[in-house]
């Protein structure tokens, strides 16, 4: 019977073929009423059953969206019969953005797709289709000659997705995330309700969706756009953008054009990072001073000296030399040696200043300093206090005489008593600095220190990642920390100390390694990995496979980076309207439940799957390496613009540790 209908499938196909049209890749040109001609290919490839799998390709050639070319690709599903080829296509009506400037999704569309189907009939000129896309746009198309098919279909859809949910939760973590639920009636809340039934839900499982797709096509072709399988209009062009931003430029060609643009525009007077409002034409509107721009100023410091250490290129240095001096700065403004700031800014008369905002007194009365300086902040300062002494020559007095004198006063720092794992690093920097061999002693007995050692994790690891859930920005806190603290350690020569801090790096990766942490992943591989350290834990639970496939799968992290990045126009996202998207039945950050006041049920909210850097944290992000994984909504502000230093930090990064990027 099989047999049956495989012949009479291939003699129906062959009235076709004596009428010109067979399996092959067909020429295809025709007119869309909204967008006007367009030319491309049809793919028709037999399946056994007789069906075909069809991809057609077009390129409009008038139309275009910000000045690039756009092609439109369908993949469906066509048969043949005596007198018709008829190809059914599938198409999304909405994907992940809701907004892109003025122009809205309907929630519906997310829904359902839209069924698109080209009846093809012999004609004078061969076979032609008349057919709609249902959203208002008619297409008109005629089929001309044919080629032979390739080895491969014209296109591929690459997108896959890793397991993200690692080990069992131990039994008091799972009580502490029961209590949470109880406590913020997490499934009561019908938001919540509304997944319980999911497979997802039900089993914790979380998964990082990876999608390559198109990556080697916008290598080759950086002037179009791709849409596939979406209605092609503003919102999926805007979608299109962002992957062909990400995935058009080369790793230098980012490198470039970021450097360019945060030290043009994105360092202030005084040396701090700072992010932009613009206007239509890109003139800066005004400087928005970061809360957290210690923390990136001392990660630019490091991706310079990096970029110095590579290149010996002066301009590096200079820009390590210019904001190591707003460092010095956050130490001096305060006035109190147990105090620094978390930024300055020159004094604006026209501003209205908060609370936390102070003026500068005697020679500093021009400038405007931010209260609140601590653990995490304090971090960028030792950061950039490391780097600085690699690249900038002791010749150079006036930022060496600095050094040691601030070097010398970050043990007064009272964010040193409170936080006892701060301490090792501030006596290091110390004797690093002056050359102080009483200092040097002082820190290799901080080691010693038990309360040290328990807040540290020098003796165990301390970092946790439970099936999706996990403290994100501490991720990326906790690795600049071990970065400056393992090379303080190996400057100093404390050899002990730095391979038991680099065993201490691999545990921690091997924590994180089901979330895929790209950033983390380099820095571990150039701080431990690549210097011969594994540990007993990475032996039980991992091996070099493991650890190489990951690291290359980490590259992808600065490929899904885009350059440029969005800044006019409002552009919103929400995945949760996509019905392949799931709720996970952990709250977010469940422990913060015991906060006053308690935070609303939504606050707790994240989802099961974490989206490639251009579909969610590129789109609106300070600094992408901080940002949660499994979010789902973002939200961009019209004429906001970000510097590119989280893309500087793991590009200058990656080299450093000798990764080949290509």
């Amino acid at each position: 019977m099989k047999q049956f209908f495989m012949m009479m499938a291939l003699t129906l196909s062959s009235a076709w073929a004596h009428a010109g049209l067979s399996e092959g890749i067909w020429s295809v040109h025709g007119t869309n009423s909204q967008k006007g001609g367009y030319q491309g290919e049809l793919e028709l490839r037999r399946n056994q059953d007789g069906s075909f799998n069809a991809v057609r390709i077009i390129t409009y050639q008038a139309y275009s969206f910000m000045g690039y070319q756009v092609q439109e690709i369908w993949t469906g599903k066509a048969s043949l019969d005596k007198n018709t080829l008829r190809v059914n296509y599938s198409l999304r009506q909405a994907d992940y953005i809701t907004r892109a400037g003025n122009h809205v999704r309907n929630p519906n569309d997310f829904k359902s797709n839209v069924t698109v189907q080209s009846v093809f009939v012999q004609g004078s000129q061969g076979p032609h289709a008349e057919f709609t896309n249902q959203k208002g746009a008619t297409y008109s198309e005629q089929l001309g000659q044919a080629r032979a098919l390739q080895g491969q279909p014209l296109w591929k859809d690459l997108r896959t997705k890793f397991d993200a949910k690692g080990p069992s939760i131990p039994l008091v973590i799972r009580g502490a995330i029961e209590v949470a639920r109880v406590k913020v009636e997490y499934e009561k809340d019908p938001f919540v309700k509304s997944y319980m039934h999911r497979k997802e839900y039900k089993n914790e499982q979380p998964y990082v969706i990876f999608d390559p797709t198109d990556y080697d096509f916008y290598q080759r072709n950086k002037t179009t756009l791709r849409v596939a399988n979406k209605i092609t209009d503003e919102i999926s062009l805007t979608e299109s953008l962002m992957r062909r931003n990400a995935y058009a430029p080369t790793y230098e060609e980012k490198a470039r054009g970021y450097e360019k643009n945060t030290q043009e525009r994105h360092i202030n007077d005084q040396g701090m990072y700072v992010s932009l409002q613009v206007d239509a034409n890109n003139n800066i509107v005004n400087e928005d001073s970061e809360g957290d721009s210690t923390l990136w100023t001392g990660m630019y410091v490091g991706s310079q000296a990096m970029r110095y250490l590579i290149t010996k290129d002066p301009v590096a240095q200079a820009n390590v030399r210019r904001s190591v001096k707003a460092m010095f700065l956050l130490m001096d403004l305060p006035g109190d040696r147990s105090e620094f700031a978390r930024t300055v800014e020159t004094f604006n008369p026209n501003r209205q200043y908060a609370p936390k905002w102070h003026r500068g007194t005697g020679k500093y009365s021009s400038l405007m300093w931010m209260e609140g300086g601590n653990n995490d902040m304090v971090k960028g300062i030792t950061h950039s206090f490391m780097w600085a002494t690699l690249v900038i020559p002791r010749s150079d007095t006036e930022i060496w005489d600095q050094l040691k004198e601030k070097s010398r006063r970050l043990i007064d720092l009272e964010v040193m008593d409170k936080k006892a794992q701060n301490r090792p690093v501030a006596l290091g920097l110390a004797a690093l600095i002056t050359q102080d061999k009483e200092l040097r002693e002082k820190y290799l007995k901080s080691y010693l220190n038990p309360k040290t050692r328990l807040t540290s994790g020098y003796d165990f690891d301390t970092s946790f990642y439970w099936h999706g859930t996990a403290d994100w920005s501490g991720i990326n806190l906790g690795m600049v920390g071990a970065i400056t603290n393992i090379m303080v350690a190996d400057l100093l020569g404390a050899e002990k100390i730095r391979n038991t801090l680099r065993e201490r790096f691999m545990d921690e990766w091997l924590v994180y390694k089901p979330a895929r942490r790209h950033l983390h992943t380099i820095a571990t591989y150039g701080f431990a990995y690549r210097h011969g350290t594994r540990g007993d834990n990475f032996r039980r639970d991992s091996s070099e496979q493991d650890f190489k496939e990951r690291l290359a799968h980490s590259l992808w992290g600065l490929r899904e980076i885009p350059y440029p990045r969005l800044v006019h126009g409002t552009v919103q996202v929400d995945h949760s309207l996509n019905p392949e998207w799931c709720l996970s039945p952990i709250p977010r950050l469940f422990w913060k439940s015991l906060k006053k006041p308690e935070p609303p049920p939504e606050y707790f909210y994240q989802g099961l799957y974490d989206y490639p850097l251009f579909e969610q944290d590129a789109i609106d992000s300070t600094f992408i390496w901080k940002s949660a994984a499994f979010n789902y909504r973002v939200n961009h502000g019209s004429g906001t613009e970000y510097a590119g230093i989280d893309y500087l930090y793991a590009y200058w990064l990656a080299r450093y540790s000798g990764l080949e990027l290509r």
